[in-house]
């Protein structure tokens, strides 16, 4: 059998370019295990079940700052999604609001100063330096009916679609349905 250099580089060209497209990410993409490493400490900070990832697609995240922040998004099978930052390999958002649908309705509630001990304690978690850092940003609660949102927003971002700011929010049994943290894009 005769070489043949143009099959031999196409067959090259096929294993480096086209088969990594085949199978859902590029020959480019960085590799996905610090992205799923922050995830995982997240989900270990936030009391969250360590249920099997899947990588969907790199998108925006609306609520970044700008609007426009580039993000790769996982989701897990219960239906938690995950926005990394592909650059500092940091969890901006964890939306579970999927999940509130499919929960029964729990007879007990927490109180109001539980929730807040809760959200506080979640963010000390997932945000090494929050105790000294949350001095700089002002601190804003709220809620729609049965969700509670704590919020930190930094005043001296300005000139932004969105606030920069970090976000627990928990239904009234305390089920961590959302957090956001564009605070840590600063550092």
């Amino acid at each position: 059998m005769k070489f043949q250099p143009s099959r031999f580089f196409l067959a090259v060209f096929i294993l480096i370019f086209a088969v990594p497209v085949l199978a859902g990410c590029s020959s480019e993409q960085e590799p996905a295990q610090p992205q799923i490493e922050a995830i995982n400490r997240l989900r270990s900070a936030l009391d969250l079940p360590i249920a099997s990832l899947e990588f969907v697609e790199m998108t925006f995240d609306p609520n970044s700052p700008n609007g426009n922040l580039e993000v790769a998004l996982y989701q897990d099978t219960d239906g938690r999604k995950y926005y990394v930052d592909p650059i500092s390999n940091q969890v901006v958002e964890m939306d579970a609001r999927a999940l509130l649908d499919t929960l029964a309705p729990l007879t007990t509630s927490m109180s109001e100063e539980a929730l807040r001990r809760k959200a506080l304690r979640f963010m000390l978690a997932a945000m090494p330096g929050f105790e000294t850092l949350q001095t700089r940003w002002v601190y804003e609660e709220g809620g729609k009916i049965g969700n509670h949102f704590f919020m930190w927003v930094d005043p001296q971002a300005t000139g932004q679609s969105n606030s920069t700011h970090a976000q627990i929010a928990l239904d009234d049994s305390g089920l961590l349905f959302a957090y956001y943290n564009t605070l840590i894009l600063e550092k």
